[in-house]
């Protein structure tokens, strides 16, 4: 069977992390699960440590799969950035638990992960967010879309809401190629009609198709032919990136019978409908870096776009994202440094 990694990045989110990790020890197949800490100020991977060796039950954790509260993963590793990303074996314990030594964003502790599936000849790896929980036969639905296609690459799954699991999040994301406007296919649709949907019969003209970053597998040959994720980014639109990179050498999948129920905006203050100020600067200012890495000649209908959202958010009392947004424009968010 093939190998394959589970890359979970946490961010003083222990309690959603360990429910997270609960779902992937309930899975069909054998994984091996990462967990990189980006500095959590939470005592995060004390707590994380303390119940994967038993030393306690797990946080109360309502979820809409079943959790089994007895089980623990097969042996636990904590490790320093450094042996991870040169691929130590962690005595062969399923659970490692890396300390990345800062907040590296989203693609920065998802890369640690990724440099150590390539180091160790993994087949697979699976991004999956913290705040999610899957259900035992997503990875493997994953995996058979994924192999399904001529050059197996990448696939995602179907997001569940997480508080009504009947209903669809997301199924993929559609961006504009012209503003790099992003938009969620299928939010709201009844969880029974997903798996029979078109997925790409949604998308506008002018849209590609790319999977929300939530969940999403990517092959050894991925990662080595197309590369890992830019850090420049920091927080949002790297799995569009990676389309962008990967287009004309790997198909995108998504697998419409993977279900991943995901809470909205956990750790991240964004949701479909407000977000904080932090999370709209840092959405916007990855807008602005997809534009300048793949069409700095449309840079002038991004930047109308998103003054056009700004003043959209102000009109229907959302000042938090429109300061966001001009924060991202006049070049005032800026990651912490790792």
């Amino acid at each position: 069977m093939p190998k394959t990694l589970v890359v979970i990045v946490n961010w003083n989110g222990w309690r959603d992390s360990i429910a997270c990790i609960r779902s992937c020890l309930m899975l069909d197949r054998p994984v091996r699960i990462m967990l990189c800490d980006n500095d959590s100020a939470d005592g995060s991977v004390d707590q994380i440590l303390a119940w994967a060796k038993g030393e306690g039950a797990p946080p109360d954790a309502a979820a809409p799969v079943s959790l089994d509260p007895g089980k623990r993963p097969d042996g636990v590793a904590l490790m320093e950035r450094a042996a991870a990303e040169r691929g130590d074996d962690g005595g062969g314990a399923q659970l490692l638990i890396v300390r990345t030594g800062g907040n590296l964003g989203f693609a920065g502790g998802n890369n640690i992960g990724l440099r150590w599936a390539l180091a160790r000849d993994y087949d697979h790896a699976w991004l999956l967010n913290n705040d999610a929980v899957a259900a035992p036969d997503a990875l493997s639905a994953l995996v058979r879309a994924m192999e399904a296609q001529p050059a197996p690459g990448m696939a995602g799954s179907i997001l569940l809401d997480f508080e009504r699991p009947d209903r669809v999040q997301a199924l993929a994301g559609a961006m504009r190629r012209k503003t790099f406007k992003a938009r969620h296919l299928g939010t709201g649709l009844p969880a029974r009609e997903a798996e029979r949907a078109d997925v790409a019969a949604l998308l506008r003209p002018g849209e590609f198709l790319y999977p929300v970053g939530a969940s999403m597998l990517v092959s050894r040959d991925f990662l080595t032919r197309v590369g890992l994720m830019r850090e420049d980014y920091f927080l949002y639109h790297e799995e569009a990136d990676w389309v962008l990179r990967g287009e004309g050498l790997f198909p995108l999948a998504i697998a419409t019978d993977s279900r991943v129920y995901h809470h909205m905006g956990a750790s991240t203050g964004f949701t479909e409908n407000a977000m904080s100020r932090g999370a709209a600067g840092y959405l916007y200012r990855s807008r602005l870096l997809l534009a300048r890495h793949f069409a700095p000649r449309n840079m002038p209908f991004v930047i109308l776009r998103m003054l056009k959202d700004a003043a959209h958010a102000v009109r229907h009392g959302n000042g938090a994202r429109a300061q966001g947004i001009l924060r991202a424009l006049l070049g005032r968010v800026r990651p912490p440094q790792g």
